[in-house]
């Protein structure tokens, strides 16, 4: 770590996301979020009818949490709250060393604060180890883990009105521990048959929360930004700060709190979107997010880890099996994540010239992580994930006009899912997804032959052209197997039908549309038939493939005009007619589908339902229209003549770009009326028909509603969302270019 981190002030942050309550605290040598969480509304039973306190470290993906009920519920509502001591923070750094683990020599560091209770209450609950843990309680109906409650101490401070909670974990070294000192109020702990019982009378209390796993600090923003970009630091501070909390020198998390540890696909298309603004070379971001991916390589066939599972859950799971203690399980069930790092390493290295000369050091660096990947190099690593991805493409590149859907990238045997549309029901049963199919596998292609042209790959092979080859294939002949054209009275007539089925309440313009729809399925079931779910994976092929505008082949600028079109509309009309409301576009729409159980998956309180999600539907499509209207602009001008002389119908292209531009034009205005919530990992929306309507004079209207408040398909409890999300803050990269729009 450089000197001059060491004096960087500390990360100081509060976010609210009712009935959520955020505090984050970081320095050089410690990081932890505190959530104090209170019940759910209509919740009765269960986690969300009980107030949190819950605390998380990114090291070893570890957490404490304890929950509370009201000792007498006749003295009225239970409140708790997060109380800053005169001139000082809510949340201090602490270190103590006073914790018994003699096999571990690292200190036990944390936060310390104050916590006010408005009426007695009991502590009904605490669990203490793996966020996993935490979240298997409060996301899987209250299940526990026999095991670690059993590890779990409960004791009385000597000499100090106060309560120890503490538990060691199954690898002998690692201890966490929550004490609460009274200040105002009084604590009493009675020792019983059935457990201990620990009553909090209402006032003030201290608590410190610390454990000893081995810390990464964070990257703190004047390391994690470009220098250029250091004006984003007080131009959006808690955007930068959030980004910051997230980001290791070792690799790049998820979310805090739910997913504080590595997942592939999120590192990846994040240093996509945030490449513009991350620090770069060695020590920088962008070189930190790619050495994660690298080194979780599983080299014996190529994959790229998905998610890594490390610290006391992988330890409490073997003890529960009896297979020993690994330090650490790596996951690797996804089909998407293999393509994005070729193109990652490609726009990082190949692209930008700045840094073109540290790809030969960089593919020279020795793996250390995975046992089975030590002595090999990011080189030889990153060359495995790349024939694994040659070798894939080649059953629908080289089958020509026979090729069909079985040649295409399914989900893998016995999984319900394989991209991010991850929940059981995100691909409405498909099995061969939309993004994987037509953008990823030929733009990984693209990136292998550029990368093997810089001698990076494939030393051995003739990757710089026969990837390209390939690739053109997939571009030119994959949408067919996803694209449906419906006539314009059938439109009419399953807007009718889902209008009539209850799943919207409000205006549904089935009159309105007058010409084919040429709508693309988000996947194909297992026999080849289209799930025909209108959705916002297109953004792939727009921001992944901006060379198709300008394709010499006719299949590929044919279709890709096609696609162009659809995504322009799907963003100018307005749900269910397309995905368009004013509190976001909607990653889903299944009002085209005829397949009615659709209506029940994807409602508003559907996790990949007709819901918005930051990353995709507005910061990944609002950079593909970027993209593509760039490139356009940039063929009409290199070329002496009109691109749009070397068409059969230059018209039709004509209009598809200015289609476009008012599409870009939507995206940013959709964008700037939903500022406030970008930064949120997902949110729904409810039809409120006294609301002021989107003409004038009308009334009913899309009003934003947070996901955690509407009940899921199935009717089970909600899943908490990410107070801060990795890919929801790539927004901090998007720029508005009014030279694009109309």
């Amino acid at each position: 770590m450089s000197a001059a981190s060491l004096h960087q002030e500390p990360l100081h942050l509060h976010v609210s996301d009712p009935p959520y309550k955020n505090f984050f605290y970081a320095d050089h040598t410690v990081a932890c979020q505190v959530v104090l969480a209170s019940p759910l509304p209509r919740t009765d039973s269960g986690p969300d009818a009980q107030h949190r306190l819950l605390f998380a470290w990114p090291a070893g993906n570890s957490g404490a949490a304890v929950f509370f009920k009201s000792a007498d519920p006749d003295s009225g509502p239970l409140s708790l709250e997060m109380v800053a001591e005169p001139d000082r923070r809510i949340l201090d750094p602490v270190k103590n060393d006073s914790i018994d683990s003699p096999r571990s020599m690292n200190p036990s560091l944390g936060v310390s604060g104050h916590l006010s209770f408005s009426e007695s209450a009991t502590l009904t609950l605490a669990i203490l180890g793996s966020i996993r843990t935490i979240r298997d309680y409060t996301e899987g109906q209250g299940i526990l883990n026999a095991r670690v409650q059993k590890t779990i101490d409960i004791g009385v401070l000597r000499h100090e009105d106060g309560v120890r909670i503490s538990r060691t974990w199954f690898d002998k070294q690692t201890s966490v521990q929550l004490t609460f000192v009274a200040v105002t109020g009084a604590i009493e702990v009675n020792k019983r048959n059935t457990g201990t019982l620990v009553k909090f009378a209402s006032g003030l209390y201290s608590f410190q929360a610390h454990l000893n796993y081995p810390q990464a600090p964070c990257m703190l923003p004047p390391q994690l930004l470009k220098p250029s970009c250091h004006d984003l630091i007080s131009q959006q501070p808690d955007a930068v700060k959030s980004l910051s909390f997230l980001c290791q020198p070792d690799k790049i998390l998820a979310g805090a709190w739910r997913f504080f540890t590595y997942f592939g696909r999120d590192s990846m298309l994040s240093l996509l979107l945030l490449n513009p603004i991350l620090s770069e070379g060695e020590g920088g971001a962008m070189e930190a997010g790619l050495s994660a991916v690298l080194e979780r390589i599983n080299y014996e066939d190529g994959s790229v880890c998905h998610e890594e599972n490390l610290g006391d859950y992988p330890a409490a799971q073997s003890a529960l099996s009896g297979t020993g203690s690994p330090e650490a399980e790596y996951d690797y069930k996804m089909v998407d994540t293999d393509f994005f790092l070729p193109i990652l390493m490609k726009q990082y290295f190949i692209e930008d010239k700045l840094v073109r000369s540290r790809l030969e050091p960089f593919l020279r660096t020795t793996a250390t992580l995975i046992p089975s990947n030590k002595g090999r190099t990011y080189g030889q690593l990153l060359d495995r994930t790349c024939r694994k991805i040659m070798d894939s493409a080649k059953p629908f590149s080289q089958s020509g006009e026979s090729a069909t859907y079985r040649n295409l990238i399914p989900l893998k045997e016995g999984q319900p899912v394989g991209q991010w549309r991850d929940s059981n029901d995100g691909l409405g049963g498909g099995r061969y997804p939309y993004d994987v199919n037509t953008a990823l596998m030929p733009a990984a292609l693209r990136a292998i032959a550029d990368l093997a042209r810089a001698g990076a790959v494939g030393k051995d092979e003739e990757w710089g052209s026969s990837a390209n080859k390939c690739a053109e294939v997939w571009e030119a002949s994959t949408l067919d197997f996803f694209t449906s054209k419906i006539s314009p009275t059938e439109v009419q007539h399953r807007l009718k039908t889902y209008a009539q089925s209850g799943a919207f309440p409000g205006f549904c313009p089935q009159d309105q549309i007058h010409e084919d729809l040429y709508l693309q399925a988000v996947a194909l079931y297992e026999d080849g038939s289209p799930v025909n779910v209108m959705h916002t994976d297109a953004g792939f092929r727009l921001l992944l493939l901006p060379h198709l505008i300008n394709s010499s082949n006719p299949k590929s600028i044919a279709g890709h005009l096609t696609t162009l079109n659809s995504v322009a509309d799907s963003i100018l009309r307005t749900f269910p007619a397309g995905l368009y409301t004013p509190v976001g576009i909607l990653i889903a729409n299944p009002a085209y589908s005829t397949d009615l159980s659709h209506f029940k998956e994807f409602t508003t309180g559907a996790y990949h339902g007709t819901v918005v999600w930051s990353w995709n539907s507005l910061v990944m499509l609002t950079k593909g229209l970027e993209v593509q209207l760039s490139a356009a602009a940039l063929a009409k001008r290199d070329s002496n003549d009109a691109i749009t002389m070397k068409l059969a119908e230059p018209d039709y292209y004509i209009g598809v770009i200015n289609k476009l531009k008012c599409a870009y034009s939507r995206m940013w205005e959709t964008i700037e009326a939903n500022r406030k919530h970008l930064s949120e990992e997902v949110w729904s929306w409810q039809w409120d028909e006294n609301a002021e309507g989107q003409k004038e004079g009308e009334r009913g209207n899309f009003v934003y509603v947070p996901l955690s408040h509407l009940p899921t398909p199935d009717g089970a409890g909600q899943t908490e969302s990410n107070a801060v999300q990795l890919w929801s803050l790539t927004f901090l990269a998007l720029e508005r270019k009014r030279e694009l729009e109309v």
